[in-house]
C-alpha cells in the first residue's frame, strides 16, 4: 500500500469531523482456549525478552504464538488502545490486513471441492475471467480478456494495484468509514496500463483478490463473505475472527496506530477504512484463531483435500522476497528450505503474520497494532523484530 504523508495529513484532520467506526477498546480478556504450557517452554525467556525489547522500542502493542515440537508459546506486550490504557492481551482481537487472501485462497477451494453446488471446478483455476464477470468490466482492465482465475490467486495478471492509486486515498479521505462495492473499487485502475503481460511474472496487486471475490458470487449467486462463514469460519468455530464491514466488530478490537508525520509520534488510524471486506483485507482475528485455522489448512491439512492443498502449493516466479501459490505466499525465500508458507497483513494501522515453516515444523502468528505498509521510523523497528523471531525460532 502506498501512502503519502500529505494524503495521511489529511486523514488526520479530517477524520477529527468523522464519527468512528471502531469504538474505544474495552477491557475483555478472551481466555486461552487450551491449558497455556508457556512458562514451560524452553525459550519462554527468550520470546518474552523479545516482546518486552520491541515493545520499549515503540510497537504499541503485540500478540505472539509460537508451535514447534516444545509446544505452543503465548505472550503479549503493550496497548491495545493507547489512549485509554487498555492492555494488549494475548488473545486480542486485531486486523489481519493481507492474511485476508490466504482465507480467500482456501475458500476457493472449498468452493471448487463442493462444484456440484458452487459451478466452480479445478478447471475454473484456468478459465478466463470473462467466462464469470461481464464485459463491463473485463474490457476496462488492462489484460482483462486473457486472465484467468488462476492469474489474479497467484499475482500474475499485470493489473495494477488499485491500493497505490493517490485518487483512491483521496476517496477515501471524503468518506473514511464507507463502505466500498468491488466494481467502485475497480474504477481507480479501470484503463490503466498493464504493468506486464499476463503470465510473464508475479506482482503483488490487491486487484487481483477483489477479482477473486467477485468470480466466486459470480459463479455461487452468493456473497462471498457469506460463503467465508459457511465453509471456513463457521466449520472451524472461528469465534474471534469477523469479516469487516459485513460482520460487526466486537468492542475489544485493539486499536491501530501509525506515525502519520514520521516524528516518532503514532496516532490513532483505527478509523481510516481503505477498501476493507472486498477480499484483499478487512479479517480481524486473534492468534488463536490463526493458530487454529493455520493447523487446518497447512499442518494437519484437513481444510483442504490432498489434491487441493498441493495446488494451492504451485509456486510462480518470485516476486521480491516472496512466491505466490494459488492464493497462498511463500515468504522469507532468502532462507532456502527453511521459507515460510502462509500469509503477511500489512495495513496502516495493523500489522500480522501467519506462517508455518514445514521444514522446521514451526508456525508464527504475531499480531501488532501498528502499520508497516508504508514507511516511517518504526517499520524499520517492526522488520527488526522480524527478524529476531524468525532467527530465534527457526535455529
Amino acid at each position: 500500500m502506498k501512502t503519502s504523508l500529505t494524503i495521511c495529513f489529511c486523514f488526520f484532520i479530517v477524520l477529527a469531523c468523522q464519527k468512528p467506526a471502531m469504538e474505544a477498546t474495552d477491557t475483555t480478556i478472551i481466555p486461552t482456549p487450551w491449558t497455556d504450557t508457556s512458562s514451560k517452554h524452553p525459550k519462554h525467556a527468550a520470546f518474552s525478552a523479545l516482546l518486552t525489547k520491541y515493545n520499549k522500542l515503540g510497537l504499541p502493542g503485540m500478540a505472539l504464538l509460537v508451535n514447534d515440537r516444545n509446544g505452543t508459546w503465548l505472550g503479549a506486550a503493550g496497548k491495545a488502545d493507547i489512549e485509554k490504557g487498555v492492555p494488549f492481551g494475548v488473545g486480542q482481537v486485531g486486523k489481519v490486513a493481507s492474511i485476508t487472501k490466504l482465507f480467500m485462497g482456501a475458500l476457493v477451494f472449498k468452493l471448487i471441492e463442493d462444484s456440484t453446488r458452487t459451478n466452480l471446478g479445478y478447471r475454473s483455476l484456468y478459465e478466463p475471467i470473462t467466462k464469470w464477470l461481464p464485459t463491463s468490466v473485463t474490457s476496462k482492465l488492462a489484460n482483462g480478456t486473457n486472465i484467468t482465475l488462476g492469474d489474479c490467486m497467484k499475482h500474475e495478471t499485470g493489473l495494477p494495484d488499485l491500493i497505490e492509486e493517490d485518487a483512491f486515498y483521496l476517496a477515501v479521505l471524503n468518506d473514511p468509514n464507507k463502505k466500498w462495492g468491488s466494481e467502485e473499487l475497480l474504477q481507480f485502475i479501470y484503463d490503466k496500463p498493464a504493468v506486464f503481460n499476463p503470465r510473464d511474472t508475479a506482482i503483488y496487486s490487491n486487484t487481483n483478490t477483489v477479482l477473486v471475490a467477485m468470480v466466486m458470487e459470480a459463479a455461487t449467486g452468493q456473497s462471498h463473505a457469506k460463503l467465508l462463514h459457511q465453509y471456513i469460519l463457521d466449520p472451524l468455530n472461528l469465534q474471534h475472527t469477523y469479516y469487516q464491514p459485513h460482520d460487526a466488530l466486537p468492542a475489544h478490537v485493539a486499536q491501530g496506530y501509525f506515525d502519520l508525520y514520521n516524528n516518532n509520534k503514532i496516532v490513532n488510524v483505527s478509523n481510516i477504512i481503505p477498501g476493507s471486506g472486498n477480499g484483499y483485507g478487512g479479517v480481524f482475528s486473534n492468534v488463536f484463531d490463526l493458530f487454529t485455522f493455520s493447523n487446518a489448512l497447512m499442518v494437519n491439512k484437513t481444510l483442504l483435500t490432498p489434491k487441493s492443498f498441493a495446488l494451492m502449493q504451485t509456486y510462480g516466479k518470485p516476486d521480491d522476497e516472496n512466491q505466490y501459490g494459488f492464493g497462498i505466499m511463500k515468504k522469507f525465500i532468502e532462507r532456502g528450505v527453511n521459507a515460510g508458507i502462509g500469509h503477511s497483513g500489512r495495513d496502516l494501522g495493523y500489522s500480522a503474520n501467519l506462517f508455518y515453516f514445514p521444514a522446521k515444523g514451526v508456525t508464527h502468528a504475531f499480531l501488532i497494532n501498528y502499520g508497516t505498509d508504508s514507511k516511517s521510523n518504526l517499520r524499520d523497528v517492526f522488520y527488526n523484530f522480524q527478524e529476531e523471531l524468525l532467527n530465534l525460532t527457526l535455529q
